[in-house]
């Protein structure tokens, strides 16, 4: 009761949702009948899971630090993570919407680059206002830091599509998590990757380009 008395209202609401969801993705375990819909179930259930824990992991982490996550900080990557583990995968919001995928590649890459930037600058020693070279070594981190959290996230996706049959990388000539047709030819079957990508590099060149915007102001504030 008490790690749920420190969550948000937001975050307890999302908490409630997936046990339900929870539950009832489990009573329907029941009622299939193949081994194609059962992997695609277990799947379900496994990223409702991770959604749980990534709820639970909030005030856990707050108390393990010692330091309270801002809740606006809560809000925002709870809501991206139902967004994009629920509402994504779960409701197939990936296949019914195309422009889904790409929105929430464009948000991470900018909460990458907003994390990356965070840990970079509670490093002694580095400082972005004291020389370029500071501020040239932030902006090299906080994008390489963005798309290696994304080059993981796309592996992540390509041990799933293996293990359970699905379509998280779109590989296939319908798009949607779970589908089930015909793999695409060639280098259109990297489309949906590398642009996955791309778009995460988007989002950490954007936040890049504040820092680098901010670290100038102050510089000439300064003169």
């Amino acid at each position: 009761m008490n790690v749920l008395a420190k969550m948000t209202r937001f975050s307890r609401a999302i908490l409630y949702f997936s046990v339900i969801l929870l539950v009832a993705q489990i009573v329907s375990m029941i009622w299939v009948d193949t081994d194609i819909a059962v992997g695609h179930i277990a799947f379900q259930i496994f990223e409702n899971l991770l959604m749980i824990a990534v709820v639970l992991l909030q005030p856990v982490l707050g108390k393990t630090t010692g330091k309270a996550i801002p809740k606006a900080m809560e809000i925002a990557f709870v809501g991206f993570c139902f967004a994009s583990l629920v509402m994504g995968d779960l409701f197939d919001f990936y296949g019914q919407f195309q422009w889904w995928d790409m929105a929430l590649h464009v948000i991470s890459g900018i909460m990458l680059g907003i994390i990356g930037h965070a840990i970079i600058t509670n490093i002694d020693g580095i400082d972005v206002n004291r020389s370029l070279f500071h501020l040239a070594f932030e902006i090299l981190w906080i994008l390489c830091f963005a798309l290696a959290a994304g080059a993981m996230w796309e592996i992540w996706e390509y041990v799933t599509d293996g293990i359970f049959g699905l379509n998280s990388q779109e590989f296939l000539q319908t798009s949607g998590t779970f589908d089930d047709t015909t793999p695409l030819p060639g280098r259109i079957a990297l489309k949906d990757t590398m642009e996955d990508l791309i778009l995460d590099f988007v989002g950490s060149f954007v936040v890049a380009a504040v820092v680098t915007c901010n670290a100038i102001v102050r510089k000439l504030q300064q003169e």
